[in-house]
């Protein structure tokens, strides 16, 4: 089993002091325990200390002045001490103690509060204890460390599965945007050239959310771009995408998934959707309709298989995918914002630039639901133009 950081060596403790003879019974105590002791006479070397090195405890005098009620000076070092070690057990120690010195050195951060002259077996007893709670406390924080760097790696790799950018087109317009729930998400998409007159392009969304979410797009995308080169049309990619997940599958997850292949030479797109939510088509003079499944999700059932439709295109279409993220968003009062309210609002801006409108209906989505995607969203435009001579 994995120890945490400092598991094997002796537990170090730091006295601060500034009587020597208190310091010398605490090192005879401690180090009879088996601690390491080092010892700092005055608050000064006691930061310098704290600087330079890392320790399990700290037992430290409040009062240095050797006035009654004066304990300023340890206060200090006690909040110097919490800025630098934050997660230092630390327990006070004066003899001009009372209720509300420890109440305040307890609030600044003191793990303990202990009176002079002490019982040996009650503070070996504080000792052990804060020790143990003191280790467990950077374990608990290590982990978390870890996890948010494996966190932040995953999305970065998620991040570079993603196009670096789009392809460069004269018939064809797009725009995207692609926002995870978290810094990893389960929302994937890509465009890829197939050929001079060909574009692949996918919209797809895992269920659930995080790493295994990611880590199932990242085993997509590897399979699609593989895929797509040497099958014959979308029905064929999708099937072997499906086989793949299955096969792969090491959670119950699944697939909503769209992939097209537009001919802009031709304006004819050939597409297979599996059970994603149905792209929308807009014409020039308003009419729209939605590109509707072909097949079931993907990642389930092995020996599903999929059909491909055809669809011609014209100059001036828009076609729009999007993810659940979009539609699936909520107000405060609940409400989800909806195909039907999607579909009003690309009707708003048809006549808009692709990237204007784009952006407008991507603000239009996050005021309704106050700033904050519930979960991954992505929305995918193409824009259709005329031919150049």
């Amino acid at each position: 089993m994995n120890s945490g950081p400092g598991e094997l060596r002796r537990p170090r403790i730091l006295v601060a002091d500034d009587q020597a003879d208190i310091i010398l019974s605490l090192e005879v105590l401690l180090k009879r325990e088996g601690y390491e002791v080092i010892s700092a006479n005055s608050p000064a070397e006691a930061l310098e200390a704290l600087r330079d090195s890392t320790f399990d405890l700290m037992l430290m005098d409040l009062n240095y002045s050797r006035k009654a009620n004066s304990v300023q000076e340890g206060i200090d070092l006690l909040t110097r001490t919490e800025q630098i070690d934050p997660l230092l057990p630390v327990v006070v120690m004066t003899a001009w103690g009372s209720i509300d010195v420890a109440v305040e050195a307890m609030n600044i951060g003191a793990s303990n509060f202990i009176q002079k002259p002490w019982q040996n077996k009650r503070l070996l007893e504080v000792v052990r204890e804060q020790i143990e709670l003191g280790r467990s406390r950077r374990r608990s924080d290590h982990q978390l460390a870890l996890e948010k760097m494996e966190i932040e790696e995953a999305g970065a790799l998620q991040r570079a599965f993603l196009p670096p950018s789009l392809p460069k087109v004269k018939a064809c317009e797009m725009a995207v945007r692609w926002q995870p729930r978290g810094r990893v998400g389960g929302d994937y998409y890509d465009i890829f050239p197939l050929d001079p007159r060909r574009l692949g392009f996918c919209v797809a969304d895992a269920s659930g959310k995080g790493i295994p979410a990611a880590l199932l797009m990242s085993n997509l995308q590897a399979g699609l771009r593989s895929f797509a080169p040497s099958s014959t049309g979308p029905a064929e990619v999708v099937t072997r995408l499906n086989r793949l997940l299955c096969t792969n599958r090491l959670t119950n997850k699944f697939v909503t998934l769209f992939y097209g292949v537009l001919d802009h030479a031709k304006f004819e797109l050939t597409y297979a959707n599996a059970g994603h939510p149905p792209p929308i088509i807009q014409h020039p003079d308003g009419g729209r309709s939605a590109l509707k499944e072909t097949g079931g999700l993907i990642g389930f059932f092995p020996e599903w298989t999929y059909r491909q439709e055809s669809i011609s295109m014209a100059p001036g279409d828009r076609l729009w995918l999007y993810t659940d993220g979009i539609t699936e968003a909520r107000d405060a009062a609940g409400n989800q914002f909806g195909p039907a309210r999607l579909e009003g609002l690309l009707a708003e801006v048809e006549t808009a630039p692709l990237l204007e409108a784009q952006e407008r209906v991507w603000s239009a989505v996050l005021d309704f639901c106050g700033g904050t995607f519930e979960d991954d969203a992505t929305l995918l435009a193409f824009h259709l133009k005329e031919p150049q001579k």
